[in-house]
């Protein structure tokens, strides 16, 4: 019945600012949609899933709200520094968890929060 997960929404006050942010963090194009010549939302697609852009609104602002997308990483070393290198503050972490791997929580710079886990 549940497949996986289809979509992450980042709700940001800048659309364009943020998934551009994302996209030279992660080395990865935008797709923008616009409606009445204007861009409304954006998507990375990271893998299988898109990291959907949506402007923040009066039901869903900005930053954190109990969840939190953690990101699959191969190195967690160079993952954290090109992460503070674009921006991107520490707040919580890193731990060092079974099997070698650390898991950390950052802040982006539109104060939404994503994590990451991987080998150290």
């Amino acid at each position: 019945m549940f497949d996986g997960v289809q979509a992450v929404f980042f709700f940001v006050v800048d659309v364009v600012e943020a998934a551009n942010w994302y996209s030279k963090l992660l080395n990865l194009p935008v797709k923008y949609f616009n409606s009445d010549g204007e861009i409304k939302a954006a998507i990375i697609q990271v893998g299988k899933v898109e990291m959907f852009f949506h402007p923040a609104d009066a039901k869903m602002s900005p930053g954190s709200a109990g969840q939190v997308a953690y990101w699959r990483v191969n190195d967690f070393a160079k993952a954290l520094d090109k992460a503070k290198q674009h921006g991107a503050t520490l707040y919580r972490g890193p731990l060092v968890i079974e099997d070698n791997q650390a898991i950390c929580q950052m802040r982006d710079p539109f104060n939404n929060f994503f994590g990451m886990q991987g080998s150290l």
